[in-house]
């Protein structure tokens, strides 16, 4: 059960960690300093509007990748059954894994956001 309630947050920390990490990557290619503790980023006076944008950018960009459909696919491929691995005779084996099956392949619906809506906000970084 801990493993279970642990997950949600420490994938929403990796997603935060990656977009930390490309936010980085590409202040280092605009030749700005970056500089990060958690979810702080700082750089000199004179950058931080130019950090600001690739910090936006890569939020976008990072969330406009199908994250959780990806993430769907991983989970089935490494824990999901094939049909191979069904004894298809009704037993309780069966409708265990198909049960893992369906909820593996459960990826919740996008509501109607729209991402680029970030580039344009006044207090998405601060």
């Amino acid at each position: 059960m801990k493993q279970k309630n642990a997950f949600p947050p420490n994938f929403i920390h990796s997603l935060d960690s990656s977009h930390m990490m490309l936010t980085s990557l590409f202040c280092q290619q605009a030749g700005i300093t970056f500089v990060s503790v958690h979810d702080c980023f700082w750089t000199h006076a004179n950058t931080v509007d130019i950090m600001n944008k690739v910090c936006r950018n890569q939020f976008v960009a990072l969330h406009s990748e199908p994250i959780l459909e990806d993430l769907s696919l991983f989970l089935q491929e490494k824990f999901g059954y094939d049909r191979r691995d069904f004894a298809h005779d009704g037993s309780a084996s069966d409708s265990s894994k198909m049960r893992l099956n369906n909820l593996l392949g459960k990826v919740p619906p996008k509501g109607d956001f729209d991402i680029s809506n970030v580039l344009r906000s006044t207090f998405f970084f601060s």
